[in-house]
């Protein structure tokens, strides 16, 4: 609400300013005589007005505000005044191309933070890319987006069929028990013991007891985790956590996705700017007072920002204009808007390769901050398959043993278990994702989304930021006017 009314305010103040300044370019300058080439001597309101008039001695020069006196744009030759508009489009071209960096970057304050408001990216003294600095707000905008329009991560992880993940898991699952079996007899059973010359049998059958008892174990987990996946798993905090810690990759994400847009903004400044200066150019031309350049330059790069940034996300919905008697029609609709298909495909594309993967969801399930839960379900499970394994010969182990060193063996094959459970998953990866199909599900329903909902994908880059991001631009046009009248 705030920006529509900053907006509205500055539209008005703008027309305001462009009425003000033709009137008093018609009353200051003596307009119509000047153009017409009349003059007298005599006559004080006459051909070239009183403003010429109150500076003969100087020849065509009026004073700044240090006393110097630039050259009068009236005196000046035609290609320096055809000048004005390349540069103006240059700077606006600039502008844009500077508020689009300090969008973006630097990921980390830059500059000597004494004092800065949060969430907030200009402080005493520096400054911080707008996204990076709301790299946690914007994230979670993308993730419950996601959550909410797109998919749910219960139902996708309920694709995935714990009978062929027990297959795909019996590689890595053998080579683990083995390197842990292994360890356990030779503790067990050193090579200078009476039973040493057993360790070969009794390690081969305790390999065909956990190789029989592997799928009972892997099925039933993998069942547990996809039915209680909210007590384990936390997607938002996850997705959150990353692009914070990670700044550079949110910046990859809304720059990749947004591209083509994010070059119009940029390459807008030419058109606008070039189309600006020479609107103002008359202005400049009748009242050559050293302040209208810095005025001119602070409203087009100001008002090129604002156009080019409607332009990217407005109108919403597609219009349709017909010309000619309905032979020629344009669809007009905001530039991001119409690449739906496109820029989805490219979202999901990136969201799943960079983050939203199984080798990452279950790293991060491992480490995350529900990972308690995770390792309490995995070493229920695990601790059901070791008494399995045992069976029948379990008894007999324990007094063997003693109480106290089986349960110490207990222990460390549990132990073992959980440090070598990434190697486990690892060959479940490739299949849990071709089973998720995330990628394919983001795609479609994003590209299925209405317009007003698929604007969110994108604008709350700019939307969170916008006014500032404005100012910004208006700020850099006024310091090029300035220079343009220190170094005219």
């Amino acid at each position: 609400m705030r920006i529509k009314i900053a907006h509205a305010l500055t539209w008005g103040i703008t027309v305001a300013y462009g009425i003000g300044m033709f009137l008093l370019a018609l009353y200051e300058g003596g307009v119509g005589a000047w153009i017409l080439g009349s003059s007298s001597d005599d006559d004080e309101s006459g051909a070239h007005g009183r403003f010429l008039q109150s500076n003969n001695t100087q020849n065509c020069e009026f004073p700044r505000p240090d006393g110097t006196y630039p050259p009068n744009p009236k005196c000046q030759s035609i290609p320096s005044l055809v000048s004005i508009p390349f540069i103006n489009a240059v700077m606006a071209a600039g502008t844009n191309w500077v508020a689009l960096k300090m969008t973006f970057y630097p990921t980390t304050f830059w500059g000597w933070e004494i004092y800065r408001f949060k969430d907030q990216p200009l402080g005493l003294f520096g400054w911080q890319g707008i996204i990076p600095t709301k790299a946690a707000k914007m994230a979670q905008k993308s993730v419950r987006m996601m959550t909410e329009k797109l998919f749910d991560v219960n139902e996708i992880f309920k694709r995935v069929d714990p009978k062929i993940a027990v297959e795909r898991m019996k590689p890595g699952f053998k080579k683990v028990m083995d390197e842990v079996l292994d360890a356990q007899i030779t503790r067990q059973f050193p090579p200078d013991s009476r039973f040493s010359s057993f360790v070969p049998t009794i390690k081969g059958q305790m390999m065909n007891w956990a190789e029989a008892e592997m799928p009972a174990f892997a099925e039933g987990f993998m069942q547990d985790l996809i039915n209680s996946l909210d007590k384990v798993f936390d997607l938002e905090h996850m997705v959150v956590t990353e692009f914070t810690e990670d700044k550079m990759l949110l910046n990859k994400v809304f720059l990749t996705v947004g591209a083509n847009e994010l070059r119009f903004l940029v390459n807008s400044g030419y058109i606008f700017g070039f189309f600006f200066g020479l609107l103002f150019l008359p202005l400049w031309i009748f009242l050559p007072y050293w302040f209208i350049l810095p005025i001119v330059g602070a409203f087009v790069g100001y008002i090129t920002n604002e156009i080019a940034l409607k332009m990217m996300f407005w109108p919403i919905q597609p219009h349709r204009v017909r010309f000619c008697c309905g032979r020629f029609t344009v669809n007009f609709q905001g530039l991001f808007l119409q690449r739906q298909q496109e820029a989805s495909a490219v979202f999901a594309k990136l969201t799943v390769g960079q983050i939203l993967n199984s080798r990452y969801m279950f790293h991060y399930m491992l480490n995350g901050p529900k990972r308690a839960e995770f390792r309490a379900m995995l070493v229920e499970h695990t601790n059901r398959y070791i008494d399995k394994v045992l069976g029948r010969a379990q008894t007999l182990v324990r007094a063997y043993l003693g109480e106290e060193e089986f349960n110490k063996m207990r222990k460390d094959i549990e132990e073992a278990t959980m440090a070598n459970v990434e190697d486990i998953f690892g060959s479940l990866y490739a299949y849990t994702d071709e089973a998720l199909r995330l990628e394919e599900e983001i795609r479609t329903k994003m590209q299925g989304l209405p317009p007003s909902e698929f604007e969110g994908v994108l604008h709350p880059v700019f939307e969170e930021d916008e006014f500032k991001l404005i100012v910004v631009g208006g700020v850099l046009g006024m310091i090029v006017g300035f220079i343009q009248i220190t170094f005219p």
